[in-house]
């Protein structure tokens, strides 16, 4: 759309008048997006749907969102995201938690569901592991990673971190994600993106083919898409023959009559139904329903009676 506005008015607009934000995920939607701001004459950068879902914090066990905890050990100014590249937390300075990225190598911490008290919790110093090998460890030898619900888990695990350092804890979030719930993979960044330069970059632009992350607050243009269902049409005819309708020359008869209403309805069409066909559905289908799908999405349904 050729108005600027922020990237949750886009969504809103979008989800209203459309199906939502744009989603790119292969050549054919850049082909249809490139397309479009070529129709539009737009050289500017654009808001799609992609965004960083900052508010997705949960624990590894049972996938615990925390928003439906009341506990919590944030460090003042934490999770900051820096440098955008932060989704995992360790417990660390300050007996506090802190968002760091998941690709670091660190000591971890385990939970055991056969054990109580401290001994639930497993302090693992080596090998240093990732966040995601470490909730594979954990998953594998014991139950997962820990979590922390209330401050007396928390001092449990601080006596483990202080014996091998700032572990890894179970806690971690989704990162970016397209609008319509679709997993982003593969996004083609400008070099150095997404970085969060500006603290709160959560929202992605695309400029010359590029993704940059940006406040959500800034003012740009922006592209919807729309998910176009299958139409289903119902065509009635009817064939008079003293034969059985298995006969060749009654299926040849339905398979004329077939193409000529779609040349009629439709004009230029590309139907594929074969007399094989046809025989397969009489033969399997009562009341004698003859379905096939054309190349352009038409879904068509025909009743003989």
């Amino acid at each position: 759309m050729m108005t600027p506005v922020t990237w949750p008015v886009a969504q809103n607009y979008c989800r209203v008048m459309y199906t939502d934000l744009a989603t790119i995920l292969s050549d054919t939607d850049w082909l249809r997006f490139e397309k479009e701001a070529a129709s539009k004459g737009l050289a500017t950068s654009a808001w799609v749907g992609l965004y960083n879902d900052i508010n997705s914090w949960r624990w590894s066990l049972n996938h615990l969102p925390l928003k439906n905890v009341t506990y919590t050990k944030w460090r003042t100014g934490q999770p900051d995201n820096r440098l955008g590249k932060q989704a995992c937390v360790l417990i660390g300075y300050y007996n506090s938690w802190w968002d760091e990225p998941c690709t670091q190598l660190r000591p971890f911490i385990c939970y055991n569901a056969n054990f109580s008290g401290a001994a639930r919790f497993i302090g693992i110093r080596s090998p240093l592991l990732t966040w995601p090998q470490a909730q594979t460890y954990c998953r594998t030898h014991h139950t997962d990673l820990a979590s922390s619900l209330n401050s007396s888990d928390n001092d449990m695990l601080v006596q483990v971190k202080n014996i091998q350092g700032y572990s890894w804890i179970g806690l971690y979030r989704d990162t970016w994600k397209w609008s319509d719930g679709t997993n982003a993979s593969n996004i083609p960044w400008a070099p150095g993106q997404p970085n969060n330069y500006w603290g709160r970059e959560n929202c992605a632009v695309v400029n010359n083919g590029l993704f940059y992350d940006v406040r959500c607050t800034n003012l740009n243009y922006f592209f919807c898409h729309t998910i176009y269902p299958a139409r289903s049409q119902i065509m009635r005819l009817q064939v008079k023959s003293d034969g059985s309708v298995f006969d060749p020359a009654v299926q040849s008869s339905i398979l004329d009559q077939v193409s000529h209403m779609m040349s009629v309805k439709f004009g230029e069409t590309h139907i594929s139904i074969s007399y094989s066909q046809i025989s397969f559905i009489l033969k399997n289908f009562a009341p004698f329903i003859i379905s096939c799908l054309l190349s352009d999405t038409y879904s068509f349904s025909f009743w003989l009676e």
